[in-house]
């Protein structure tokens, strides 16, 4: 299994200033290579404290001076808002020079309607622009050269230098957590990822179904998908609990206000079928309900009780990969960094020597 830290520069409530919030997660992002992890990733996010890091590609250039071996993920660039995806060829390919080959590339549509808005990007179309740019931009990052003529991307033929460092054949990931993400994912041979929405045996259709389609489109297996999850870690099984009730109940709240996820805008939308169809489930549950929910589906607990979650999660869903966030929802630098150095002590390693089954 390949454990990966993804890093999301949240301001909870505003606590601290932004620059407090970059020292800490710098900090704790330095610490990940040491500590044995396989990749470090960050999101794209803008114009929120809900997360501030709105060029992920930046972020880990500046990572790739700091570190020598991890792998670095952008967990993901949120292609519609590029307007010129030629940029993103250019920005992917300069930071696999400077990491030496150790660039992965993760993409995601994007569901905050705000950020659409602000971009002024009508949101009907994300889907398109979305599976559109992405197959520019993955013909760029092998070739070298961009080139398009499509309904919303237009580029006379380009060549892009530097030019290529390696193939990102065996880099690409995509964020699918929705049945439309899912079958570009599929088609374009994506590592799908998926973050902790619902209890993960629920998902296994989800999962099945990249699988078949994966198969069907590029005729060989898929690879483990890649479940992101929110980790607390403690020796005291009470005070994980504790931390996890507390703060990623505080970022699932964050994730309701600013992705609107009761807004009935879903069901209008082209192509966010799948949110639309849980708005009503959620206005049910209610937030703090559906808070609760979302709590339990991730990962905390002491280590042996993380390592019994992982290993069921493993037997209902079959292989997959890790992704853990470990600074969210106003939880104190001190307490993140504590929970992932036991993880890294006493998880770690054991999930890490996990095989494939055969």
């Amino acid at each position: 299994m390949k454990v990966g830290l993804l890093m999301v520069f949240q301001n909870f409530s505003d606590r601290i200033s932004d620059t407090e919030v970059y020292k800490r997660d710098i900090g704790l992002a330095s610490l990940a290579e040491d500590f044995g992890f396989d990749t470090l990733g960050g999101v794209e996010h803008h114009f929120s404290n809900y997360s501030m890091l709105p060029d992920n590609m930046d972020f880990l250039g500046f990572m790739a001076a700091r570190t020598s071996r991890i792998k670095l993920l952008t967990g993901a660039v949120i292609l519609p808002w590029w307007k010129d995806p030629m940029r993103v060829v250019e920005k992917m390919i300069m930071l696999d020079h400077f990491s030496e080959g150790r660039a992965l590339f993760g993409i995601g549509c994007g569901l905050a309607r705000r950020e659409y808005e602000t971009f002024g990007i009508d949101m009907n179309e994300a889907r398109e622009r979305f599976a559109e740019a992405a197959e520019l931009i993955l013909k760029g990052l092998e070739t070298g050269v961009v080139e398009a003529d499509g309904k919303y991307y237009k580029q006379k033929r380009t060549e892009i230098r530097p030019r290529p460092y390696a193939s990102f054949e065996d880099r690409f990931y995509c964020v699918a957590s929705s049945v439309d993400s899912l079958e570009v994912c599929a088609r374009l041979g994506g590592k799908m990822m998926c973050f902790a929405q619902k209890p993960w045996e629920m998902m296994l259709p989800h999962f099945d179904l990249y699988r078949s389609k994966f198969q069907e489109y590029r005729n060989c297996s898929a690879p483990p998908p890649v479940c992101v999850d929110f980790l607390c870690c403690d020796e005291s099984s009470d005070r994980a609990e504790e931390l996890a009730r507390d703060h990623m109940s505080n970022y699932f709240i964050t994730v309701m206000d600013h992705y609107e996820m009761m807004g009935d805008h879903f069901k209008t939308v082209k192509g966010y079928g799948d949110y639309a169809a849980n708005v009503d489930l959620l206005k049910e549950a209610g937030k703090s309900g559906a808070a609760n929910d979302f709590v339990n589906v991730n990962t905390w607990g002491t280590p042996n009780q993380i390592l019994e979650k992982l290993e069921k999660r493993r037997q209902s869903i079959g292989e997959f990969d890790l992704t853990v966030q470990i600074s969210y929802g106003g939880m104190s630098g001190e307490n993140a960094r504590r929970g992932m150095e036991l993880f890294a002590r006493k998880v770690l390693p054991e999930i890490q020597s996990w095989g494939r089954s055969a």
